[in-house]
């Protein structure tokens, strides 16, 4: 038994000491990124969008979140804490709306605020969204649910898009 006190002594000291030098205080999501989640405009429900791309408008390089022919029900739209206003595009590539003229673009002005967090973790930004314009091809309408924009991993936007709900009718056994 004399031999087991000193091994857990020291192990409880080791145990101590590299939990003092970990990062462990730091937030999973340490960065302020506005999640959007994707709408039906006919019943307010959540929808998945197929065969859509969104890129950065005046970004550098290619600035593609989500690539041409992706599905999604939400996305993460970036803000540059250098900038005081970002610009989305949305491209849709299923039949019939794969033009351009169908493209739609949510830009949104706002302002950076930096935030200290912690030693561990130095400081981050939020974002206080001042201003959003849309155009409306397929986007009916959008919706701020809070202008501060934290690293809370919650939907601050919801984007209402016009879904097609018509379904072509059923064609009868033997009839051409």
């Amino acid at each position: 038994m004399n031999k087991l006190l000193p091994i857990a002594v020291a192990a409880t000291a080791a145990a101590a000491i590299l939990h003092g030098c970990n990062s462990g205080g730091c937030y999973d999501n340490g960065s302020a990124i506005p999640l959007a989640k994707f709408m039906d405009s006919y019943d307010g429900e959540s929808v998945t969008l197929n065969n859509l791309r969104i890129h950065g408008i005046g970004a550098p390089a290619d600035s593609a979140i989500l690539p041409s022919g992706t599905s999604a029900s939400q996305i993460y739209l970036p803000m540059r804490s250098t900038a005081t206003s970002t610009a989305w595009c949305f491209s849709y590539s299923s039949e019939g709306i794969d033009s351009p003229e169908f493209n739609d673009t949510i830009s949104f002005a706002y302002r950076s605020i930096p935030v200290f967090v912690s030693d561990e973790c130095g400081a981050m930004y939020n974002y206080r969204i001042t201003a959003c314009r849309r155009t409306s091809h397929l986007i009916d309408s959008l919706a701020i649910t809070d202008s501060l924009i934290t690293n809370a991993d919650i939907p601050r936007i919801e984007i209402y898009f016009r879904i097609d709900h018509s379904t072509p009718p059923e064609e009868e056994d033997g009839e051409q």
